[in-house]
């Protein structure tokens, strides 16, 4: 059973190579800081499992990666007390062990991991519900993957899907904006009823030339539609965000 260690944390890192290692029917294939570094080492030579460090934001979205290759690896992953992704973890029902992990715990966990399921993945998107998703949940043609709210510059509903534009890129999404905006409230703003954009990504308003008022968002060529209805609302952010700067 060949196996890849993913972890940025020294101490949590060697703690797990040393203990794998003694399991005389695992082999450890590599052991990285970067966790999305054993995408690419299980695309070049696949493992049977990923013991994945899950400390901090960008692991999860590693974790979710790793969950869509073909063959996907089995994941254990390894976290501490103190890790904010805990409680989701435990919610979400994915088997862990923690940086202080007995020899027979991690023994056993290992060979009995699996991929992260939907559901599982769909769950890790947020911690407690009152606090809203860390993540938006999205269909790639490679699979799931997951779009940090923090990174989304603003929605806009197209049909029966709804486009996510982030730091990344675009996604479809099928949500309703409806449903977006009550879960996010205040940190995104409806300027027309097919867009929500964030205030934070908000940076002016233009006119094109059929006279129409379009949104001008960070980082993004497209403007987006402003209704008349909403116009006030919009130049009062904008004014707002201008006396706090």
């Amino acid at each position: 059973m060949k196996v890849v260690i993913a972890c940025e944390k020294d101490s949590l890192r060697h703690r797990l190579a040393r203990l794998v290692a003694t399991d005389e029917e695992a082999r450890v294939a590599a052991v990285v800081t970067d966790p999305a570094e054993a995408i690419t080492r299980h695309r070049a030579d696949p493992v049977a499992v990923v013991v994945i460090g899950l400390l901090e934001e960008p692991d999860l979205q590693a974790a979710v990666a790793l969950s869509q290759q073909d063959p996907a690896p089995a994941l254990l992953v390894a976290t501490s007390l103190q890790s904010p992704l805990l409680p989701a973890l435990e919610a979400a029902g994915v088997d862990h062990v923690l940086e202080h992990v007995q020899p027979e715990r991690l023994a056993t966990a290992l060979h009995n991991a699996e991929p992260l399921t939907r559901p599982q993945i769909e769950a890790l998107q947020g911690d407690h519900p009152a606090n809203g998703r860390r993540h938006i949940l999205c269909r790639r043609r490679a699979g799931l993957g997951l779009i940090p709210v923090d990174d989304v510059r603003c929605f806009v509903a197209d049909h029966k899907y709804v486009a996510v534009q982030h730091d990344s890129g675009e996604d479809l999404i099928e949500e309703s904006l409806c449903r977006l905006e009550e879960e996010f409230g205040p940190r995104f703003l409806r300027v027309h009823r097919s867009a929500l954009v964030a205030r934070e990504s908000l940076r002016g308003i233009e006119k094109d030339p059929y006279g129409r008022t379009l949104a001008v968002v960070a980082g993004s060529d497209e403007p987006v539609p402003v209704s008349r209805r909403r116009l006030p609302q919009v130049r009062r952010c904008l004014r707002e965000s201008a006396g706090a700067g």
